[in-house]
């Protein structure tokens, strides 16, 4: 089902999981590995429920557009709990609702994919980072190449509507032919939409501290100077600074991307509200632990000074063309507030006004997205 994202504020639904068997050493998110006798699901699950009830009186008449299950590693879970917490919300969804779980190809196999589509997911994201197996244990996956190519191969044959594959380039002692390989790969288990975007090294993170050899930035540039085109030649049409697709885009994400309203639950989930005068946000407190007693975090409204570069971080992202109206729509700020800036981004051949209500990053934008995104922080 597709949406009309000119002429109406959208809201998303993010559900966090942040359990996992293992921590990889680059990942940033907020997840914790647990022994699958700790993962209290039911208990947290219940939570769930009461985080989403709480947010009855700002949702209101709206319904979703979107369900995004993240984490962590939400394939762990039982389909089961899965299934009724949709059964739960299933009220406030739109018809054709997009519902995503992501899933770690090393915790499923084809009758457990199968029970997640009965749940009502109907796209999966698999986190396979890589096709290679020398690749994949020195990222600290759990899963080897043969079972990812299994879990991307189930994901077909269940008929879900559509389904990601998550890849990273510039692994440590990738090659440029083992980059191009992967994606070749991933072509041909019949994905419908790719993520394939550069590991970058957080300081919070073991490879942070323990920073392996990565290829250089000439070995970088020729890898997305080959794979760009490849992707392309493959089907995969590049509509965000990392997201490819044969047919239609994530839903959620272009969301996220647009600055539409998305509301999380979850230990660690983000949401962003707009209410009609101001944009409110809200962040559940970090520590499964403290969810599971009941903290659900607390609202607090945006500094408007700040709006500008949160709305720009994300729309521009999106490579096609952006209405001027669209600003106001998103912030209720006038676009006269970001007008000066994208002039001066424009004279740099950096934005290109297409009209006087249309405006798109270049092609050298896009390159130099982070310099532009800098001019608009106050």
């Amino acid at each position: 089902m597709s949406f009309d994202f000119l002429n109406d504020n959208y809201t998303g639904l993010y559900i966090h999981y942040p359990f996992c068997l293992r921590k990889c050493p680059y990942c940033d998110f907020n997840s914790y590995a647990r022994g699958r006798d700790e993962y209290q699901d039911e208990l947290y699950f219940a939570r769930l429920k009461e985080d989403f009830s709480s947010w009855m009186p700002r949702i209101k008449d709206r319904k979703f557009i979107s369900v995004f299950i993240g984490g962590g590693t939400p394939s762990l879970c039982d389909p089961g709990l899965i299934g009724d917490f949709i059964d739960y919300i299933a009220p406030f969804l739109t018809k054709g609702c997009e519902i995503t779980l992501e899933a770690n190809p090393g915790t499923v196999d084809l009758n457990k994919l199968k029970d997640f589509k009965t749940a009502g997911v109907n796209r999966l994201s698999i986190g396979v980072q890589s096709f290679n197996d020398v690749l994949l244990k020195r990222i600290g996956r759990i899963h080897d190449a043969a079972t990812a190519k299994k879990a991307c191969s189930d994901a077909d044959k269940c008929g879900f509507s559509a389904f990601n594959i998550d890849l990273m380039h510039g692994l440590p002692g990738q090659s440029l032919e083992e980059a191009l390989s992967d994606i070749k790969i991933a072509a041909a288990l019949n994905c419908t939409h790719l993520s394939w975007y550069e590991l970058t090294i957080e300081e919070d993170t073991y490879f942070g501290t323990h920073t392996p050899i990565l290829p250089s930035e000439d070995e970088l540039y020729a890898i997305e100077e080959k794979g760009f085109p490849l992707l392309n030649s493959l089907g995969f049409n590049r509509y965000e600074v990392s997201a490819f697709t044969r047919d239609k885009h994530c839903v959620h994400n272009e969301n996220y991307w647009r600055f539409g309203d998305y509301v999380g639950i979850g230990a660690g989930a983000h949401s962003k509200f707009f209410d009609g005068n101001k944009t409110i946000r809200k962040a559940c407190p970090a520590l499964p632990s403290d969810y599971l007693k009941g903290d659900f975090g607390k609202f607090y409204a945006v500094d408007k000074l700040d709006i500008p570069f949160e709305y720009m971080l994300n729309r521009l992202r999106l490579f096609n063309d952006i209405k001027t109206f669209e600003y106001k729509l998103h912030t209720g700020q006038d676009f006269s507030l970001v007008k000066d800036v994208l002039d001066k981004a424009a004279a740099l051949s950096l934005i290109e006004f297409k009209d006087d209500e249309t405006y798109c990053v270049t092609a050298y934008g896009r390159q130099m997205l982070n310099d532009v995104l800098e001019m608009f922080l106050h």
